[in-house]
C-alpha cells in the first residue's frame, strides 16, 4: 500500500547522505542534513522551522574515558590511600549512573558547546485542533563503535569485562580501606592491575568518525515525513484529519544523549500540555520481521505508553504483521521517545532490529549503515503503522 512512499523515503535518505556524508551532532554536515530535510518538508507541512539549541556532544560518550582514567589512577591509590581510591571510584559510578543510565548532563560543562538543530513541521487539521500527534526520527548519525567493527561477537565480553573490572575495583576499595593493612592493599592493587587488558580497550570504544547514519536514523525522519505526506494529500483532496494536528519532527543529537528531543520538549512544554499529545517515534527500522515496540525506554528507567503500543501492534496484526512489544534491554541506551514521555506525551517507539547487547543489526553504528542495509519492506510497514496510529488517535481510540 505504501510502496511508493517507502521508495521516496529511502531515495531522500540516499540523497542527503550523498550530499552530507556522516552527520555527527552539532556538525556542519548535520546542519546541512537538517536543511535538506526542511526543503523536502516544505511542500508537505503548513510550516517548517529549524530550532537551534546548545549541546556538548563530546560529553555523552566521554564518560567511558573518564572511567578508564579513574581506574588507572585508583590502582596506586588503592595501595597507599585506599579511601581516596574509594572516593574516586564513587565519583566514577555517579558519572556512569547519572550520565549514561539516566542521560543527565553531568559532564557537559567540561566539553565544547556546539549548536544543534531540530526540524519541526506542522500540518493543521481541517477543523479545530483537539489533539496532536508527533511523528519523529532523528537525522544525526552515530559515532562508529569500534567494538561493532572489530570482532562484534566479542562486544558484550569486552564491554562488560571492562565495566565489571571497574565495578569490582570500586567495591573492593571500601573493605580494603576499612580493614586491610598495607600488604593486602598492595596485593589487591597488583591483582587489579592485571585486569588492565580488560579496561584499557574501552578507551577506543568509539571512533571520532561518524557512520553514514541511514538506518540509524535518517531513514526514520524521511519515513515520518512520508506519514505526514499521506495526511497532506488527503487534506488536499478534501478529506484528511478533522481535529488532530500532525507534528513532523526530526531531532538532532539523539546520539549525544537525546539532547535534541530534550530541547524540543523543554521549548514546547506549554504546547504539549495544552492538548492531549501522542508520539510515534521510529529508530533503527532496518528489518521488517524484527519490528518491535518498546514498553520502556532509556535503559528501562522511562515507561512508554502501553496502550499506544498495544494499538499499533493490533494495527499490524490486522495486516498480517507481527510486531513484538517488549521493554528495552538494560545498557542499550534510549530513544527520543523517552524525552517526549518524560514531558507527558503518550509516546510509542518503533524499532526494526534485535535490540540487545548480544544481537543487533550488523550495520548498526558501523560504516555499513547505508541505505542498502535497510529493507524497503520495513519502511513500508513503518509508514502503515504510523498512518494507522494517527487515524486511531483521530478516531478517539486513545482518549
Amino acid at each position: 500500500m505504501h510502496e511508493a512512499a517507502a521508495k521516496r523515503a529511502l531515495d531522500l535518505t540516499r540523497r542527503i547522505i550523498d550530499r552530507t556524508g556522516p552527520r555527527l551532532a552539532g556538525s556542519e554536515p548535520c546542519k546541512a542534513g537538517a536543511a535538506l530535510l526542511a526543503e523536502a518538508a516544505k511542500p508537505v507541512c503548513d510550516s517548517v522551522a529549524a530550532e537551534s539549541f546548545v549541546l556538548h556532544p563530546g560529553s555523552f560518550l566521554g564518560f567511558i574515558r573518564v572511567l578508564v582514567g579513574i581506574y588507572a589512577l585508583s590502582l596506586p591509590l588503592l595501595a597507599v590511600a585506599p579511601w581516596a581510591a574509594a572516593a574516586l571510584g564513587s565519583a566514577g559510578v555517579a558519572i556512569l549512573v547519572l550520565g549514561f543510565f539516566l542521560y543527565r548532563k553531568v559532564l557537559d560543562p567540561f566539553y565544547p558547546a556546539l549548536e544543534g538543530r531540530n526540524l519541526v513541521g506542522r500540518l493543521e487539521p481541517r477543523g479545530e485542533a483537539r489533539r496532536q500527534v508527533i511523528v519523529s526520527g532523528h537525522h544525526d548519525s552515530a559515532r562508529i563503535f569500534n567494538f561493532f567493527v572489530d570482532r562484534p561477537e566479542l562486544y558484550s565480553r569486552r564491554l562488560f569485562g571492562g565495566m565489571g573490572a571497574f565495578a569490582a575495583l570500586w567495591l573492593a576499595s571500601f573493605p580494603l580501606a576499612a580493614a586491610a593493612g598495607p600488604g593486602p592493599r598492595i596485593a589487591a592493587a597488583t591483582a587489579f592491575a592485571l585486569a588492565l587488558p580488560l579496561v584499557l580497550p574501552l578507551w577506543n570504544f568509539a571512533s571520532k568518525e561518524g557512520t553514514p547514519g541511514a538506518g540509524d536514523n535518517l531513514a526514520s525522519s524521511a519515513t515520518a515525513l512520508e506519514i505526514a505526506r499521506v495526511f497532506r494529500e488527503r487534506r488536499d483532496a478534501g478529506k484528511g484529519l478533522e481535529s488532530t494536528r500532525l507534528v513532523f519532527v526530526s531531532f538532532d543529537a539523539e546520539e549525544a544523549g537525546l539532547r535534541g528531543a530534550r530541547a524540543f520538549a523543554e521549548a514546547h512544554r506549554a504546547e504539549l500540555e495544552a492538548l492531549p499529545s501522542f508520539a510515534f517515534n521510529m529508530d533503527c527500522v532496518y528489518q521488517r520481521d524484527k519490528l518491535r515496540l518498546l514498553l520502556t525506554d532509556l535503559n528501562g528507567f522511562v515507561k512508554l505508553d502501553a496502550r499506544a503500543a498495544e494499538l499499533i501492534a493490533a494495527k499490524g496484526a490486522s495486516e498480517g504483521l507481527q510486531v513484538e512489544r517488549l521493554p528495552i534491554a538494560f545498557l542499550t541506551g534510549g530513544t527520543d521517545a523517552a524525552e517526549l514521555a518524560k514531558a507527558g506525551v503518550r509516546a510509542a517507539s518503533l524499532m526494526g532490529m534485535d535490540w540487545s547487547n548480544e544481537a543487533r543489526c550488523s550495520a548498526y553504528h558501523t560504516p555499513r549503515d547505508t541505505v542498502d542495509a535497510i529493507e524497503p519492506g520495513a519502511v513500508e510497514a513503518a509508514i502503515g503503522l504510523g498512518v494507522g496510529f494517527v487515524e486511531a488517535v483521530e478516531a478517539g481510540e486513545l482518549d
